[in-house]
């Protein structure tokens, strides 16, 4: 019976050891989950960050974007009044021209009517 008790003690002995390494590899399991759910939390993080910071870059190249057309929407506008303004001024110029050339051609004609109402005189 002695022996039977020691053999007892032996194996409640050997159980509360196995027990003891299988707490301690269980904590070790458990730290290791933590941590890696912790790497985890953090590479996500991190990759919302660059998302974020990549759609704040997109959000200003837009917005410049936008910027620019409309100023290039401004700058077709003055061209295209500056155009007009040219157009006007050559209209001006033509209607100009077409004065001189009728006051000339008109200056002529009276100057023909003339000779021709002279060679119509009689000499005197």
């Amino acid at each position: 019976m002695a022996q039977m008790q020691a053999t007892t003690i032996e194996q409640i002995t050997q159980l509360k050891a196995e027990a003891t390494s299988r707490e301690v590899e269980v904590q070790k399991r458990y730290e290791e989950l933590q941590l890696q759910l912790k790497a985890d939390a953090a590479a996500r993080e991190a990759e919302v960050q660059r998302k974020y910071e990549e759609l704040q870059q997109q959000l200003k190249v837009d917005a410049a974007v936008r910027e620019a057309e409309a100023a290039a929407r401004e700058v077709q506008a003055v061209v295209r009044e500056a155009e007009a303004k040219a157009r006007e001024a050559e209209a001006a110029a033509r209607e100009v021209e077409q004065r001189q050339k009728f006051d000339e051609l008109q200056q002529q004609l009276q100057s023909m009517m003339k000779m021709f109402q002279q060679s119509q005189q009689p000499p005197s």
